[in-house]
């Protein structure tokens, strides 16, 4: 029971890991931007909820924090019981190239108030689609790995994940999400406002 609750624990935190930390595509070179998002994913044995926010340096970096809450059901031979479980996260996302996509490093901890606390890294890749002169269509793939620091904390696990989010007015944006894990997968939405501008202090601030 123990190990299938780690595994679930650690499922949950990654899959809200790869799903929300791509915010700083949504920024050109030369802005900078505040962002507040959430989601919601649902998973083979409970869901999970995010909210957050953060800072982006368009072409450059990102930095986020994110608070979250799973609720985990456990079957056992006689029963099953849902747990709750809080955590609270923090990324960096640096990015490594930006042309027509962008590829974003990022590295992430989080801690938990069950399952122990967990070291994050990955990968997303994500273009531009233009639609309308307001709406753009953001599809990013995803990568990542969970390892627990705990000496018994299990293996590591690893997600893939795709997000495609609707860019509206500049400021705001909200997709499905979708993911797989050792076997999981998952489902859910994000959405999140920006507030950009400009960094060119001889140009249009942009607000």
């Amino acid at each position: 029971m123990k190990n299938s609750f780690v595994l679930a624990v650690l499922v949950s935190l990654i899959f809200s890991f790869s799903h929300t930390y791509s915010q700083g595509i949504f920024l050109e070179k030369g802005e900078a931007g505040l962002f507040l998002n959430g989601g919601y994913t649902g998973l083979e044995s409970g869901y999970a909820t995010s909210f957050g926010g953060g800072f982006g340096l368009g072409g450059i970096f990102e930095f986020g924090f994110s608070t979250s809450t799973s609720t985990i059901e456990l079957d056992n031979y006689y029963y099953s019981q849902d747990i709750h479980v809080s955590s609270n996260s923090v990324s960096l996302g640096v990015v490594l190239i930006k042309k027509k996509a962008q590829l974003e490093l990022n590295l992430g901890y989080s801690t938990s108030d069950l399952g122990g606390d967990v070291i994050m890294a990955g990968f997303n890749v994500g273009s531009k689609i233009p639609l309308h002169k307001d709406i753009s269509w953001y599809p990013i793939l995803s990568f990542a790995v969970g390892i627990p620091t705990a000496e018994n904390g299990g293996n590591p696990v690893t997600a893939v994940g795709a997000t495609l989010p609707l860019f509206i007015a500049k400021h705001f944006y909200l997709g499905p999400s979708f993911g797989l894990s050792d076997g999981n997968t998952s489902w859910g939405f994000t959405a999140g406002v920006i507030i950009s501008f400009n960094l060119d202090v001889n140009g249009d601030s942009g607000w």
